[in-house]
C-alpha cells in the first residue's frame, strides 16, 4: 500500500490503482478541501469512515456522518472540506481510475503551492478531464493547454 502525506497534513493511503482508484484519506482539522470542480469522465464516491466531512454537490451542501456516502456523477460540480475541530477519515473511489491518482502524487510532492504546470500536463494526458469550476472549458482547456507546454519547455514536467 502506498501512502501519501501532503504539506498541509492530509494523509492518503492508495488501496487500488485500477480498473478503479480507491484510497482512505485523513483530512485534518479545518482542512479545505480542492476548489470546487468537475470530471468529465469519472465518477466519484465518498464514505466517511469517522469525523465530519462537509460536501458541496452541484448547488447542494451536505453533510456527511460516519457511515454516509455521497456519489458524484461525472461532469458535477463538487468539492468537500473539514471545517471542523477533529480530523476526518473517508475512503474514496474514482470509477474509472483517471488523472486523480497522478494529480494527488504531484500534489503531495510539492512544497505547498500546486505545482500547475505538472498538473496541467497530467490533465492533458487524461483528456481534460479535470476542469475548476465557474469557469468555462474551452478558455480553461486553452490555459492548461498553455500551462502544460510552458512546463515542457521549462523541461520541469515529464
Amino acid at each position: 500500500m502506498t501512502t501519501l502525506t501532503f504539506p498541509d497534513g492530509q494523509v492518503i493511503a492508495v488501496e487500488t490503482s485500477a480498473p478503479d482508484f480507491v484510497f482512505s484519506a485523513v483530512l485534518p482539522p479545518r482542512h479545505t478541501g480542492p476548489p470546487a470542480h468537475r470530471h468529465r469522465h469519472e465518477r466519484e464516491v465518498f464514505t466517511v469512515e469517522s469525523g465530519q466531512l462537509v460536501v458541496r454537490l452541484g448547488r447542494e451542501r451536505r453533510l456527511l456522518q460516519p457511515g454516509e456516502t455521497v456519489v458524484v456523477p461525472p461532469g458535477t460540480t463538487h468539492a468537500f472540506a473539514n471545517p471542523f475541530g477533529e480530523p476526518v477519515r473517508l475512503r474514496t473511489v474514482e470509477s474509472p481510475a483517471g488523472p486523480l491518482q497522478a494529480q494527488l502524487r504531484a500534489l503531495a510532492a510539492s512544497a505547498g503551492r500546486p505545482p500547475l504546470r505538472e498538473l496541467a500536463r497530467i490533465n492533458a494526458e487524461h483528456d481534460w478531464s479535470f476542469t475548476v469550476a465557474g469557469l468555462p472549458d474551452p478558455p480553461q482547456r486553452a490555459l492548461w493547454w498553455l500551462l502544460a507546454h510552458l512546463g515542457r519547455r521549462a523541461g520541469d514536467c515529464r
